[in-house]
């Protein structure tokens, strides 16, 4: 599929193009959190839920957005996700669900990918998020304001880590 091929170039250009205001406010003010991930066997959904819950008792809306690898032949799986058919040829998310993610303010936006792929990474560089959050990778920081480099190889960990930065977040 050619929109594969040029996923690629539509991210540069994304990044250069996107006109987001990347003012983040402090944690207590932001209300609204977007999770972004892609399906891993490695890490359990209630990790996941862990974290939610966490920002949705501090009084935030969480949405997320999953990449599902066509390979994984996962049919409806009962949550917000896309995959590698949802390009169109010319490059686009065919799925408004991805494009209303895509352009969605959010106060944070959170990859919570161990390693980035060049699907989530076009969804980060179209943010209109304040915030973007993600794991510290060598040559990944024009896709992120803050970047989190964990204290160990655990995905746990990380999680925990995300959750500490964030509402340690403040104004001035």
């Amino acid at each position: 599929m050619i929109g594969k091929f040029l996923v690629k170039i539509k991210t540069a250009l994304a990044l250069k193009r996107n006109d987001a205001i990347r003012v983040s406010d402090a944690y207590k003010e932001a209300k609204k959190i977007g999770l972004l991930y892609s399906l891993d066997d490695g890490r359990s959904s209630e990790m996941l839920e862990n974290l939610i819950s966490k920002f949705e008792s501090d009084r935030k809306v969480v949405s997320t957005m999953t990449f599902v690898p066509v390979a994984a032949k996962l049919e409806n799986p009962g949550y917000a996700y896309f995959n590698e058919k949802d390009l169109n040829t010319k490059g686009n998310w065919s799925k408004d669900t991805v494009e209303q993610f895509r352009k969605e303010p959010f106060d944070f936006l959170v990859s919570l990918d161990w390693n980035q792929n060049k699907y989530t990474q076009n969804i980060l560089a179209g943010s209109k998020a304040k915030c973007r959050v993600g794991r510290y990778e060598e040559g990944k920081s024009q896709y992120f304001e803050l970047m989190i480099s964990p204290s160990d190889d655990k995905y746990e960990s990380y999680l925990g880590e995300v959750y500490h930065y964030l509402t340690n977040v403040r104004n001035g």
